[in-house]
């Protein structure tokens, strides 16, 4: 995916800013996560980075620590404290490139390297000078998960969030958004134990991704089975009310 500094700063503002949104729910059992990562989202839920900035303080592995990091980052861009974003993210990408340095096993690693291309990506968006670079860092970590686990729900989901805001002319492309969600939804029925987020918003990034083919009952069908997953899902309520 080839992007510009000052493209890549628009598109991944917008979707961390979604992100954000996408972490308003609560875990069902289907997406059952680990119980330091299910608090870590609980906490970012309720924009609470108090709470935030203690679970990392308390992260058991390097990965707890870089997804709290990652995910009060995310909570910092909801309250424009980059004060408070760029240290997290830059605690995050820090740690996870440290965890993935260590050649951690492969599941743990293409998950580490999923994190990994969210919170470069995501530093892209609020470093304009340095928007290519850190694109290049976020590809490449992608690109590297993917080989190693194309069928990880999270590898995937991250794929279709790319995919899904990267201007066409930069690589983006909408019909492979909806080919990535609908791998990551497929691959999210696999039964899960640790690291478990993200499969409601898999229907969210579904259902926009059918939007923008035109297929906005496919849409509203696939928004619909994000609150079945997650009743308290304020994104998906967000964008039922507004189709």
């Amino acid at each position: 995916m080839k992007t510009t500094s000052h493209t890549l700063r628009l598109t991944m503002r917008s979707v961390f800013l979604l992100g954000a949104l996408a972490v308003s729910q609560l875990a069902p059992a289907a997406e059952t996560v680990s119980g330091p990562l299910n608090a870590i989202d609980l906490a970012s839920q309720q924009l609470d980075v108090q709470a935030l900035q203690q679970f990392s303080q308390q992260a058991q592995d390097d990965y707890q620590f870089a997804y709290a990091q990652y995910r009060l980052a995310v909570t910092a861009s909801v309250r424009a404290d980059e004060a408070v974003l760029k240290p997290a993210l830059e605690a995050a990408a820090d740690r996870l490139e440290q965890l993935i340095a260590a050649e951690p096993a492969a599941t743990l690693k293409a998950e580490a390297l999923a994190l990994l291309a969210l919170t470069r990506g995501m530093q892209a968006g609020y470093y304009p000078i340095k928007g290519m670079y850190y694109g290049q860092k976020s590809d490449k970590a992608l690109q590297t998960a993917t080989a190693l686990q194309p069928q990880n729900p999270r590898v995937t989901l991250a794929a279709a969030i790319l995919a899904y805001q990267t201007p066409t002319l930069f690589g983006g492309d909408k019909k492979a958004a909806l080919q990535h969600a609908n791998a990551a939804i497929s691959a999210f029925a696999a039964p899960c134990q640790e690291i478990c987020w993200g499969q409601a918003e898999a229907y969210v990034w579904r259902g926009l991704a059918k939007k923008a083919e035109g297929d906005l009952s496919g849409a509203k069908a696939d928004w619909q089975q994000a609150l079945q997953l997650a009743p308290d899902y304020s994104w998906a309520k967000k964008l039922l009310q507004g189709a």
